[in-house]
Order: structure tokens, then sequence, then C-alpha cells
């Protein structure tokens, strides 16, 4: 199940896209992860993970327990409408989440169905300063 999790945070998180659209642009610290309506526990390393957004792409600076807590960096192509962004994975698919801004805090909402269970996760990110 805690891979399952993880995979729904991860889409959601890589889902995650804008067009040109100032009020994404920056940095934003991950702050809270549910799925289907249950928070889920974040270690000190996954605490550390951050998206950054350009003009059209997004760099996810992700940091791995597993590995020492040692950053694992990837940015993807992004467009973004009003309420949702779409995101160009590495195999080249489009993937669309819907966001939402409200003061400091984006919420990423995903939608995935994997291995017949429907999975909805809602990543909550907290705009940085310029100090990480």
């Amino acid at each position: 199940m805690r891979k399952l999790v993880g995979l729904a945070a991860v889409l959601a998180l890589m889902g995650a896209c804008s067009k040109k659209n100032a009020s994404l642009e920056g940095n934003w610290k991950i702050g809270t992860i549910t799925v289907n309506g249950k928070t889920q526990p974040l270690d000190d390393c996954t605490q550390k993970t951050y998206l950054s957004f350009g003009k059209d792409s997004i760099t996810y600076h992700s940091f791995v327990a597993f590995d020492n807590c040692k950053e694992n960096i990837s940015s993807l192509a992004y467009v973004a409408t009003s309420d949702s962004i779409k995101v160009t994975n590495e195999l080249k698919r489009i993937e669309r989440s819907h966001y939402q801004i409200k003061g400091d805090t984006l919420t990423i909402t995903d939608e995935a169905e994997i291995r017949g269970q429907k999975l909805v996760s809602k990543v909550k990110l907290i705009r940085m300063t310029s100090d990480k």
C-alpha cells in the first residue's frame, strides 16, 4: 500500500504544471499528502521535497530516505490553464491534474486507477521564501 501511496503522490506532483501563469512560478515545498481522504505520514526526507515552477517547465526536487536522503532532480514541460496543469512526462504522455491556489498554499488534486483501485490524491504545497 505504501508503494501505491508513493506512486499516487508522485503522479500528483509530476502532474503539477502550468501555462505562463505567474502565480504558479516559484518554489513550493510539500506540506501534506492525502490519499482517498486519509493524511499520509511524511518522513523527514519527504518533507524536504519541493517543486520549482518556471515559465514552461517544472523541476521536481525529491529526497528519498532509502538513499540517505539524497536529492533526486527531474524536470518536465508543463502548460497550465486557470484550474488544471498538463505535464508531458518522460514517455511523452500528457498527464493532467487540477490545482488551486489560496494565499501561499497550492493544492494539486489527481485521480488514478491502480490495479482496479481508484485513488484520489491531494498534495498541499506551501510557497517557499527565498530561504529553503
